[in-house]
């Protein structure tokens, strides 16, 4: 057995050395940095001073530390939030644009603009339109006499964290739109005639046809989307640094703070950690229990 797993070694070492390079790069930017964060959580590290073994100590004043959960707890529901809104509209996007509506090539590159622009400065722009005395967004609701409406949106402890998801909704709506438009492009165009001749309604349609058939892409982009939004920092960053009060912090934020803040990089590492592994579980769940066979037509 040694010797054919040898020769059939050696018969595709060829195709070893095209992925190589790749294996390489991944194990030199993802492999090796997270080895190391793994490492340094069980230190006491200021970055200058020698380092300190402390074992456990960090994951257990992690678990301790009200401001770690009060982060993961924003970070869920941002995730959460945002996966629901932007594949939620990216959907009916999608499906209203599938039905050829005037103009919607135009409103196909409209809707996706936003997705190609740089997160840094898509929150740098939100932020001066929340801007509570001279912002785009309070000044309008002063001219069309809603000014009852206007608030401090980002100064606000309730509505800080939902400003922040509504901007990342309205970025990114435009990537499940075109992947769920393919797919939706995709359904054999008799099956939309059979529906047609049967009398169904529009709700009906999107209910036992559009959704069933485009199903696998739906969940697929959901998980995408999902470990996308539990991976936040920039956007929350720029607009409000986690503020007011902690009350839009995220694990990214909170990361940042303890790391290069408060130099308590050891600490730091362990809520990189923390990180990884409510990714990892998500990503693993994703793959035991969202398997969908493929409609066959």
């Amino acid at each position: 057995m040694q010797q054919s797993l040898a020769s059939r070694l050696r018969a595709n070492a060829h195709w070893y050395l095209f992925v190589a390079p790749a294996l390489l790069l991944l194990l030199a930017f993802m492999g090796f940095p997270l080895y190391r964060s793994l490492e340094l959580s069980f230190f006491e590290w200021k970055g200058l001073l020698p380092r300190k073994w402390v074992g456990l100590q960090n994951f257990e004043k992690l678990f301790a530390d009200r401001y770690f959960w009060n982060a993961l707890s924003h970070t869920v529901i941002f995730a959460i939030s945002a996966t629901v809104g932007t594949v939620g509209i990216g959907f009916l996007l999608a499906v209203a644009i599938s039905r050829r509506v005037p103009l919607h090539g135009l409103y196909r590159f409209a809707f996706y603009l936003p997705v190609m622009l740089p997160m840094t400065v898509v929150a740098a722009l939100w932020a001066r339109i929340y801007e509570p005395n001279f912002g785009l967004l309070n000044t309008t609701l002063e001219t069309i006499g809603l000014g009852f409406l206007a608030q401090t949106w980002l100064g606000s402890l309730d509505l800080a964290l939902p400003s922040v998801i509504a901007v990342c909704i309205w970025q990114y709506a435009g990537f499940p739109m075109i992947v769920l438009l393919a797919a939706i492009e995709g359904i054999p165009e008799e099956l939309h005639q059979a529906a047609t001749l049967d009398g169904v309604s529009e709700p009906e349609r999107m209910r036992y046809l559009i959704i069933p058939m485009i199903w696998p892409v739906l969940v697929s982009i959901s998980v995408v989307q999902l470990i996308f939004s539990l991976k936040v920092f920039d956007l929350v960053w720029v607009m409000t640094k986690g503020g007011p009060a902690e009350s839009s912090a995220v694990l990214g934020t909170y990361l940042y703070r303890r790391a290069f803040e408060q130099q308590e990089y050891g600490y730091a590492s362990a809520v990189a950690v923390a990180m990884f592994a409510v990714i990892f579980t998500v990503t693993y769940l994703y793959n035991r229990l969202s398997k969908v066979d493929s409609v066959e037509y």
